[in-house]
């Protein structure tokens, strides 16, 4: 049997394996997260309505084949606006998985500025929702604004906490507690989506199972910052749960120290950062166990 992929890492919160190695370009100072003209609304719409919204499902159902649980839970709030926090294994899904989930309310997707910084695509994904992160204290300020507006209108706004990408990653890795401020500051209902994988009997690949959780609302009765870090830990906690549903693992992550010489001599067959020494496609293996989530990643007061 071919060995499957290893990938080494040394930070847990800060390594990315999404890949795509871009140049990341400031964003400009007077960036409008909102499309507020009458053409540019015009053009989302068409845009995002007749074109995302038909290869999300195309996508994502029929050629990936996810599966949903729990989608009913989102019932009885589309009338209004949702924050939706997901882990980060996957880029295209990931990109299209907030749409699905929203329909037929539009989705936000907080981005990564780099992604603002592939030639070409830029305008596309402002098109379709994308708010990148910017730099500085102002620019943050507009950025805040722009995302609690979104909501104000009744759109559904998704967060990936994570933050970088680990392609088919069993667990939930830590993340802080400044994204939910905002379904704090609003009073809004928050939903968690949890992408896990489970073994297929006759495809190396494995299927992919989302579970949603939710609704979860911010605790009035505590000082705003303490409403953040109980609405992340209950958040967190219930996507580790969810994340146990995992029962294989198509790329292991081993954790190895910075200091430590990358150089390796890995065993035929076997696959280093996703490349396999033999030039052989790897396959998956059972997981012992997925990997847990850490009861010290939760907020302590």
């Amino acid at each position: 049997m071919k060995q499957q992929k290893i990938y080494y890492y040394s930070d847990e919160v800060n390594d990315d394996f999404a890949g795509t190695h871009i140049v990341r370009k400031p964003l400009p100072e007077n960036y409008e997260y909102l499309n507020k003209g009458f053409w540019l609304r015009l053009r989302r719409g068409i845009f995002y309505h007749c074109i995302i919204r038909p290869i999300t499902f195309i996508y994502n159902k029929l050629i990936k084949r996810v599966k949903y649980v729990g989608k009913q839970k989102l019932k009885g709030y589309k009338k209004g606006g949702a924050f939706m926090y997901g882990n980060h294994t996957s880029m295209i899904i990931d990109a299209f998985n907030p749409s699905y989930l929203a329909f037929p309310r539009p989705a936000d997707v907080i981005i990564n500025a780099d992604a603002m910084s592939i030639t070409g695509i830029g305008w596309l994904l402002k098109t379709i929702g994308g708010f990148p992160i910017p730099e500085g204290f102002h620019a943050m300020a507009r950025f805040n604004a722009a995302v609690n507006e979104a909501y104000s209108k009744r759109h559904w706004i998704a967060v990936y906490p994570e933050a970088h990408i680990w392609h088919y990653y069993t667990g939930i890795r830590p993340f802080p507690s400044v994204s939910f401020a905002y379904p704090v500051k609003n009073g809004a209902p928050s939903f968690a989506y949890t992408m896990t994988y489970k073994k297929r009997k006759h495809s190396r690949y494995p299927k992919r199972v989302v579970y949603i959780d939710g609704p979860f609302f911010p605790d009035k009765s505590i000082p705003p910052k303490q409403a953040e870090r109980k609405l992340r830990d209950e958040i967190y906690s219930a996507m580790c749960e969810r994340a146990k549903e995992s029962d294989c693992e198509y790329i292991k992550y081993v954790y190895r120290p910075k200091e430590e010489p990358k150089a390796v001599e890995p065993s035929d067959g076997a696959t280093v950062n996703g490349a396999n020494v033999n030039g052989e496609p790897a396959t998956y293996k059972k997981a012992v166990e997925p990997q847990a989530c850490d009861p010290e990643n939760l907020s302590k007061e």
